[in-house]
């Protein structure tokens, strides 16, 4: 029994301390689509935002002053510095409809990284298109 208590006051004490050190200084950088009938229309891009959040609401509120309605974020980060990518495509799905789409990716290490996570977020997001499509970098940023 004596073991059980000592073993609970020692869990206790450390759990406060891992939640105090392990929360890191971060940033806020996201990618938010405004769409309709599942192409995309628009996109905004912010980014070394204080917060993903402050940034979710900040690139929304620029595509619904441009009169978007149904916006959505499509990627975000929480890194305070890195490259953003931003890729965009058009191509005809299978039923024959033309759709544009985009792609945003986030990375610390290299604009390359972060182009290999746009393109994945736009496969992610566009479940017609193919690589073999292509698509064009729309900003390829270091922030």
């Amino acid at each position: 029994m004596c073991r059980l208590i000592l073993f609970l006051i020692l869990l206790l004490g450390v759990i406060p301390l891992q939640a105090q050190t392990s929360a890191a200084p971060t940033g806020g950088s996201v990618c938010v689509v405004a769409k309709e009938q599942g192409n995309s229309l628009a996109i905004e891009w912010v980014v070394g935002e204080q917060s993903v959040s402050h940034a979710i609401t900040t690139a929304k509120s620029a595509l619904n002053a441009q009169g978007f309605a149904h916006v959505f974020p499509q990627a975000k980060s929480a890194i305070p510095h890195g490259w953003i990518v931003v890729v965009k495509t058009a191509y005809k799905t299978v039923t024959g409809r033309v759709r544009t789409s985009y792609g945003c990716g986030f990375s610390q290490e290299s604009a390359r990284a972060a182009e290999q996570l746009a393109v994945s977020d736009l496969r992610a997001y566009s479940w017609g298109w193919k690589p073999e499509y292509g698509y064009d970098k729309v900003e390829v940023k270091r922030y």
